[in-house]
């Protein structure tokens, strides 16, 4: 039986000093998180984690006010400015330990699924990384339902009777803006990229302006079907991942309504959870497995930053490390940093060393080739001598 109820409700037994998580990216449950924030207000001690949540953050007042507790393993918007602020926590956590760290610590989970079909199925869209986890683990689940939600198959499954309560959604599903591609420098770096991708070869692609534009890139060439794609989806891979040679394994669905649309019932897509996408066994198991990933600096031996800078935390780990080990592991596999030589604003993201406090994300042996608008770095085998040369090579100046 569907245990359907307000949202009020549905809070009604969430006890003080509850541990909450919720689901992340383009499933974040605003309307939950809406109604948790006032909750919070007058329950004690409630602490809320969350990977990247999209949306208007509608908990913050209670973050500030001190009411609720929120960590996060991957700071955006709103949350990375609590983080910095000293007003929340940060967790730094590769994506392939989220189960193992949520696993017997959560006491609510919220989640944004689609209605139930004639069986009982929910399905969580476009998020499938920890929620599988979460559901087996936590002790109360709580589900706003949204029907604009894309029916998607595979680890987004679940079922009405692990549902504990299901609220209406009042607010629409959450997309992902992308990043700014009025850089001309970005199709450059693409470009560069896909020349060192092989035929046959399965790839994934981190999310950014330049990742993203590889994605694009691939998505419209001659010859798109030597590619198959696992991991993140976002708009400009829809082509991609059409052409995709073989069916998709996708992690997170990260785009607006075309994609949201796109995906819906699309048998090409199979959701999966971090325990197979972001576990580098089960990734060295393909062949030419290529991981293309961005970063917000990386110095002269090869050492990637890409969640602090400077003792400022600017984004989360992800699945950076787990996808660069898994390609380290691969028959032909590859490991590509991929990121303009300057910020927007014009300071060096390739850098002597990295300023005091940085805390680096992927040390230097995990780093194949590095590649700018300036050109290809391979350090792959190479000395510390000739990776600095090749590094100053591709930063567009002195170093």
């Amino acid at each position: 039986m569907v245990n359907q109820v307000s949202v009020a409700r549905a809070f009604r037994d969430v006890e003080p000093g509850a541990r909450i998580l919720a689901a992340a990216y383009c499933g974040t449950p605003e309307t939950l998180l809406t109604e948790l924030g006032r909750r919070a207000e007058r329950t004690d001690g409630l602490v809320l984690t969350t990977g990247m949540t999209f949306g208007s953050f509608p908990f913050e007042p209670a973050v500030r006010s001190g009411r609720l507790k929120y960590r996060t393993w991957h700071p955006y918007g709103p949350g990375r400015a609590l983080v910095n602020e000293g007003l929340a926590e940060y967790i730094p956590l590769r994506a392939s330990d989220v189960r193992r760290t949520i696993a017997g610590n959560v006491d609510v989970l919220l989640l944004r699924v689609s209605p139930p079909d004639r069986d009982g199925w929910c399905s969580t869209g476009p998020t499938a990384s920890f929620t599988p986890a979460a559901v087996e683990t936590a002790k109360m689940v709580v589900a706003e339902v949204d029907p604009d939600l894309p029916r998607t198959a595979g680890d987004s499954r679940v079922h009405l009777r692990d549902i504990t309560y299901l609220v209406d959604s009042d607010e629409p599903t959450p997309y992902y803006p992308g990043p700014s591609r009025s850089d001309p420098r970005v199709e450059v770096i693409a470009g560069h990229v896909a020349e060192l991708i092989p035929q046959g070869a399965t790839v994934q692609l981190g999310f950014g302006a330049v990742t993203e534009a590889v994605g694009e890139l691939l998505g419209s060439s001659d010859d798109p079907f030597r590619i198959r794609v696992l991991g993140m989806v976002t708009d400009q891979m829809i082509a991609l991942a059409d052409a995709s040679n073989g069916t998709v394994l996708a992690v997170e669905l990260m785009g607006g309504p075309e994609l949201m649309k796109w995906a819906n019932r699309n048998s090409r897509i199979e959701m999966t959870s971090s325990d197979r996408v972001h576990d580098p066994v089960f990734l060295s198991r393909t062949d030419k497995f290529i991981s293309v990933n961005s970063a917000a600096s990386v110095d002269l031996t090869g050492q990637v930053v890409s969640d602090s800078i400077g003792g400022r935390v600017v984004s989360g780990i992800g699945g950076s490390a787990d996808f660069f080990e898994g390609a380290h592991l691969s028959d032909g596999g590859l490991r590509i940093l991929a990121l303009a030589s300057t910020t927007a604003r014009g300071l060096p993201t390739i850098v002597e060393e990295h300023p005091a406090g940085t805390q680096v994300t992927i040390p230097r042996h995990s780093v194949d080739v590095v590649v700018t608008e300036h050109g290809v770095a391979w350090l792959r085998g190479r000395t510390a001598g000739e990776r600095r040369e090749a590094m100053a090579a591709i930063a567009g100046g002195e170093k």
